[in-house]
């Protein structure tokens, strides 16, 4: 007879077969080591929980293998753990709202703290994300109109605002309706004046050409991730299409509110948390919340396929994920830099909550949060450990870095690294039949540098982006560091 740890071990290999771009996976495949990352891990936990599977994405980062995660949740009592306590707004709190407002949230505290910085700022590009992308074929702008209203009618996020002062706690206002906010003009200043309370919070273009046009979506940060805007133009370009998209759950958002209050609140994922920081930054002179750091400058470096191809197969071999390697390389160059073996640097982490469907969901689902690594000369060693301080910080993922900075008096980190592997453009074209290109993304970071990895990228297919603010990472101290992460990447191969 097959014993329980047999069966979910079956299991377990036909739905990473399935996610994994139809690979073959055995039962000792690992799932990081081939391709697998934080979204695809999303729809494995989505997929194995139907198949009467509980599973979540901490225990997926311990046991990435079918056999040793079959082996785990056949030993493991009872489910994934209990549910956190609610996050809700009180009843007074609920007869103040406006007459419109389909529900109302506790905003997160990575949205409060982007408010914060924007109106401090006087930066009207701060926290704007503004995508652009061509499509081949005559504009029918009727049809292209329907389609940004069903696509406000299909996302909450787009149909919300924020009131910070009205209720006990900032709030984040779903709307039961807006109107599709097509505009004429440049896509470069389409939210110059944000105002909060007034949704919708991001624009729409579309420029009709010869033959084509061009659309460009300008969302607000606050509104929405990276991921969630490539969600936002594919299923716009599918609406347009007459291709029909799949229901959203119901609940994501509230259980993000409700993950975040509760570790907010744990004395254990705030002590975790600063035992990952130093005493001391690069730039010390930096200040206590002087307000958003003006990444205005960029520099970096195409990755040549035959390098990501060498990378990947190197991380296969060290049984690690891509990303990984790539926070080892980052730590390797930025250790050189700064003539410090130990590096705390800030790490983009996906926060989206472990429901069927999440990943389609369009929110603002995304942290930074600070990891301490020891530079090391073996690269397996080095590698091995960037995945188990990841790893180790999973389970507090939704810890807001503002609690984190306050608690400190002082900012966490200075760089930061975000791995990316999107491919949006790739799905969007599948999915519609339609033909895009001319792909660009813009947004500006509020970090000193910040350093983004992108493998599949819509706008510069494999690059690495090293954006910095001048006035406080000299240029050549930039470039220095730009080329350290290239020769580390490099060295990465032969590991």
């Amino acid at each position: 007879m097959q014993s329980e740890a047999d069966r979910i071990t079956a299991v377990l290999c036909e739905v990473l077969s399935g996610r994994l771009e139809g690979q073959e996976i055995g039962p000792d495949d690992d799932f990081y080591a081939m391709g697998g990352d934080s979204l695809t891990a999303l729809l494995v936990v989505a997929d194995a929980t139907e198949r009467g599977v509980p599973l979540g994405l901490r225990e997926l980062l311990y046991h990435p293998t079918p056999r040793a995660l079959g082996a785990h949740l056949a030993g493991a009592a009872g489910g994934p753990g209990d549910a956190p306590p609610a996050a809700r707004l009180t009843a007074a709190d609920l007869s103040l709202l406006p007459d419109g407002v389909a529900e109302a949230l506790p905003a997160s505290a990575l949205q409060v703290a982007m408010v914060y910085l924007c109106e401090t700022s006087t930066d009207p590009a701060l926290y704007v994300s503004v995508l652009e992308w061509e499509v081949a074929g005559a504009l029918d702008g009727d049809r292209f109109r329907r389609a940004l209203a069903a696509l406000c009618e299909r996302h909450p996020a787009l149909r919300s605002s924020f009131d910070l002062g009205t209720y006990s706690v900032p709030a984040q206002l779903f709307w039961s309706s807006v109107e599709p906010p097509l505009v004429a003009g440049p896509p470069e200043e389409p939210l110059a004046a944000p105002d909060w309370g007034a949704p919708p919070l991001f624009r729409c273009r579309v420029q009709d050409l010869d033959g084509a046009f061009r659309v460009a979506l300008a969302v607000h940060h606050t509104l929405v991730d990276g991921w969630s805007l490539g969600r936002l133009a594919v299923d716009l370009m599918s609406l347009y299409a007459g291709v029909p998209l799949p229901p959203l759950p119901d609940g994501v958002e509230r259980a993000f509110a409700e993950t975040e209050a509760a570790q907010s609140a744990s004395a254990e994922a705030a002590g975790f948390w600063a035992r990952q920081t130093l005493p001391s930054l690069l730039f010390p002179d930096r200040g206590r919340f002087g307000g958003a750091a003006d990444a205005r400058e960029t520099a970096g470096f195409p990755l040549p396929g035959g390098l990501v191809e060498g990378l990947t197969a190197a991380a296969r071999r060290l049984r690690v994920p891509l990303k990984s390697l790539a926070l080892a390389a980052h730590v390797r160059a930025f250790a050189e830099l700064t003539g410090r073996p130990e590096v705390v640097t800030g790490l983009v982490v996906n926060t989206r909550p472990e429901l069927p469907g999440s990943d389609l969901v369009a929110g603002l689902y995304l942290n930074t949060l600070p990891v301490l690594l020891r530079a090391r000369d073996d690269w397996a060693d080095l590698a091995a450990a960037a995945l188990v301080a990841e790893r180790g910080g999973s389970r507090y993922r939704a810890y807001p870095l503002a609690r984190l900075e306050n608690r400190l008096g002082r900012p966490a980190f200075d760089a930061v690294l975000n791995f990316t592997r999107l491919g949006v453009h790739r799905e969007l074209d599948a999915a519609t039949g339609l033909e895009t290109g001319g792909w660009r993304l813009r947004g500006k970071p509020s970090f000193p540098l910040r350093v983004d990895v992108e493998v599949d990228g819509v706008e510069g297919g494999d690059r690495v982006v090293v954006a910095f603010d001048p006035d406080l990472v000299p240029p050549a101290t930039a470039g220095r560091y730009t080329e350290l992460l290239r020769r580390a990447l490099a060295e990465a191969v032969g590991a």
